[in-house]
């Protein structure tokens, strides 16, 4: 004999109800009551619970502002570690942003009205600084919401993840234009996060007005994935300056003259590598990327 599952209107109690029944008896209340009305209860019982934007917001707001210093944790022997601990911690904070979506009869147009709140406050956040402090905190917004925050929704809101994330992206956007935020699962992030990320030629692109996806960063992050990280060696090379691109990047940011030296390494290294690539003259590039990066590495890396 099969089973439906319903639950009593009168007491709650979840019922195994033989499939051919028009009543039953409820066994822990003792009341009679119709197969119809318990399923209809069962039913309701199982529709998410509405979620006020108050508490979304707030939720969503606690998954970005609740880390401190990013970049100290953003390296292979540490990530997994504080991100698992991270989404232990959010627990209460991904289920009500999992519920929002899952109650809302407009999920885009409730997660957009969310989400809203939390850049609005970003984007104070940084129009309180000026220079090179304004763009180190822009940085540490954008990897924790890459990093951390996108990670976590996935990993942990199997619905509503990838729908939060496309909302974010786009209201992010429409307040930084200029800014690419990439989704990657946590899994994804600690198996090659550091391939994922050009940080010195990034930089240098976007202060010279180039977009994420220009043609010289496209170029150079082809090089690094089809020729570079064929070889032991340059895959060794890779692994060194994503160790320590991160730190060069935020100590150069610091300083009062780092549109100079972003231009240097423009003109010094990677306008030459580009050549050098084009012209297929690959090994030449590896020896100027191999000398840009320990000479970054004396210059700036602390």
């Amino acid at each position: 004999m099969e089973f439906l599952k319903g639950v009593c209107p009168h007491c709650k109690g979840e019922l195994q109800i033989p499939q051919d029944r028009d009543t039953i008896i409820c066994m822990y209340c003792g009341k009679e009551l119709s197969v119809k009305d318990a399923l209809a209860q069962q039913e309701e019982s199982a529709r998410p619970k509405p979620v006020t934007d108050e508490s979304a917001i707030e939720a969503l707001q606690s998954l970005l502002y609740g880390i401190e210093n990013p970049m100290q944790f953003f390296k292979k022997a540490l990530y997994m570690e504080f991100f698992n601990k991270y989404v232990f911690e959010n627990a209460k904070n991904l289920a009500v942003l999992e519920q929002a979506f899952l109650a809302s009869e407009d999920p885009k147009t409730t997660m957009e009205r969310i989400a809203e709140p939390l850049v609005v406050r970003v984007e104070n956040d940084l129009n309180a600084l000026r220079g090179h402090k304004k763009e180190e905190l822009q940085m540490d917004y954008n990897l924790s919401m890459v990093v951390y925050v996108f990670p976590a929704l996935l990993e942990t809101n199997e619905k509503s993840g990838q729908a939060w994330i496309d909302v974010l992206v786009t209201v992010w956007k429409k307040h930084f234009p200029k800014t690419e935020l990439k989704s990657a699962t946590a899994k994804e992030i600690n198996a090659g996060f550091r391939y994922r990320f050009c940080y010195i030629t990034t930089a240098v692109c976007e202060r010279r007005n180039k977009p994420d996806d220009c043609y010289e960063l496209s170029l150079l992050r082809s090089f690094r994935d089809d020729y570079l990280l064929q070889s032991a060696e340059g895959e060794a090379m890779v692994h060194e300056y994503y160790d320590v691109a991160p730190s060069i990047v935020k100590h150069i940011g610091k300083r009062a003259d780092a549109d100079e030296i972003y231009e240097g390494i423009w003109q010094q290294y990677l306008s030459p590598c580009i050549r050098l690539i084009e012209s297929g003259q690959k090994e030449e590039c590896v020896d100027l990327y191999k000398h840009m990066v320990y000479e970054l590495k004396d210059l700036y890396f602390h």
